[in-house]
């Protein structure tokens, strides 16, 4: 992995940004601790988008999506509701204020326009990445969202909610373009890129993500599988291609998954169809520890062996061991043999984490074939800690793994009591942004956590 080495003088303004950081999201529109104003060099925006985005994927929503596929169970507090799939539209504004619209889709709109306006291909093609993934992630959630007029500012204020399967044709235009803006000549390269990565790199990147959003939508699309595949042939290869977003080990700037753990103590713990799961799995001390009775805990302030709840744990930006199991899925889905592709899936992952090679090999060896079910419940597995949201959309889009809904799921917002299918709209949105509110509610059919969205229906 690279690390990108920034200038000396630059640290103030890091250091500024980190305050900003160190919680999930301000209580107020304006932070006055992040960059604005037109002399703002792009060195100083990048930064920002990039925390912010590896903190949407981790953070609120991503727990809101572990809990619901039952990696994690509440404990405590308001995890207790979550997990009864008592997720209201308060529950949701933060993330999409403050985290997405006000948070790193703004800075990625930002740093687009910017670097338009200087010349700076390459960082406006790594800003279009940022963008993709953190409309991916609100377009997974909330079907219709805000896009094509979502960052005018006062210009408009109460933006249009674009057609999900329109945003998914935006997704892989932004991508190519991104390819496009990260081969072009740009004597300053990526400016601020926190990870580091080549300009091959995260050009290959961008291919994976491509073949991410083109799987996603195999119940919709019957050319999804083939195109998925074609991408993830022309993306990375190898665990040590991979872009991991690094986060500090400091209870300010750490990941957000031990941030939660240090600040809201056993509150959410691992989820026991998870747990029952995992068992006898390599992988299972270094994504759980024991506690008293048959519970498992997800973070232990003393255990430096969990893998992804320590400080400094890793965030990528899309893993090699996610890319293998989508071209071992596309290949089934197109009359191709998944196996080979699910075993480097698999041995990816294990390595990665740092399990012995023997012990890799043992597990491959049990696996039963490499049936769509196999390898979306192998990826369910592989991507705890890393993807939450990835593997929600995975059992929304295929029904794996085979999950029971929680027998207290039935609410007023959830009546039939199934695994939800979305999440609400923010109340701020019911609020400030009413008519395009009520236009999205209406073209999708209905706004509960049991309504589809177009991408997933249900099987």
């Amino acid at each position: 992995m690279k690390y990108y080495k920034i200038p000396a003088v630059f640290f103030t303004v890091l250091f500024s940004m980190s305050l900003l950081v160190s919680c999930e999201y301000d209580d107020v529109n304006q932070d006055p601790t992040r960059p604005g104003g037109d002399s703002v060099p792009l060195v100083a925006i990048v930064p920002a988008m990039q925390t912010q985005t590896h903190r949407n994927i981790g953070a609120v929503l991503g727990r809101y999506g572990g809990i619901i596929m039952q990696q994690w169970q509440g404990f405590d507090a308001q995890q207790l509701q979550y997990t009864s799939y008592v997720i209201g539209e308060n529950d949701t504004n933060n993330p999409w204020d403050f985290g997405l619209y006000t948070g790193s889709m703004r800075d990625a709109a930002d740093i687009i326009e910017r670097a338009t306006l200087t010349d700076a291909p390459n960082t406006r093609g790594l800003a279009k990445i940022y963008m993709a993934i953190n409309l991916g992630i609100a377009t997974n959630v909330w079907g219709d969202v805000p896009y094509s007029e979502a960052f005018q500012g006062d210009e408009n204020l109460s933006p249009k909610y674009d057609d999900q399967e329109e945003l998914y044709g935006v997704l892989q235009t932004l991508l190519s373009e991104a390819i496009t803006d990260l081969e072009a000549d740009d004597p300053a390269g990526i400016q601020g890129d926190l990870i580091g990565g080549s300009n091959e790199q995260w050009i290959a990147t961008a291919h994976a993500l491509k073949a991410r959003f083109f799987i996603q939508q195999t119940s919709v699309k019957s050319d999804a599988a083939q195109q998925a595949l074609a991408e993830a042939q022309m993306a990375f290869e190898g665990n040590a291609n991979q872009l991991d977003f690094i986060w500090e080990n400091t209870q300010n700037g750490g990941h957000p998954l031990a941030l939660f753990g240090f600040q809201r103590p056993n509150t959410m713990i691992i989820g026991d169809f998870f747990a029952d799961l995992m068992m006898g799995d390599p992988r299972m001390d270094l994504y759980m520890t024991p506690d008293e009775g048959d519970l498992f805990l997800y973070f232990d302030a003393d255990n430096p062996n969990l893998f992804w709840a320590q400080l400094d744990s890793p965030s990528p930006v899309i893993s090699y061991s996610e890319l293998k199991f989508i071209e071992a899925e596309a290949l089934e889905r197109t009359g191709g043999d998944g196996s080979e592709a699910l075993e480097e899936a698999i041995r990816a992952n294990f390595q990665y984490l740092g399990i012995s090679a023997s012990a890799t090999q043992d597990y491959i060896d049990d696996l039963e074939g490499s049936s769509i079910e196999t390898i979306i419940t192998e990826k369910y597995k592989a991507l705890y800690g890393q993807a939450p949201i990835q593997v929600w959309n995975d059992f929304r889009r295929t029904g794996f793994p085979d999950i029971t809904p929680n027998p207290n799921g039935e609410n007023g917002n959830n009546p039939s009591g199934i695994v939800p299918r979305r999440l609400l709209y923010p109340i701020s949105e019911r609020q400030s942004n009413p008519e395009e509110y009520e236009a999205a509610i209406d073209a999708q059919g209905g706004h509960l956590l049991d309504d589809d969205i177009w991408v997933f229906p249900r099987n």
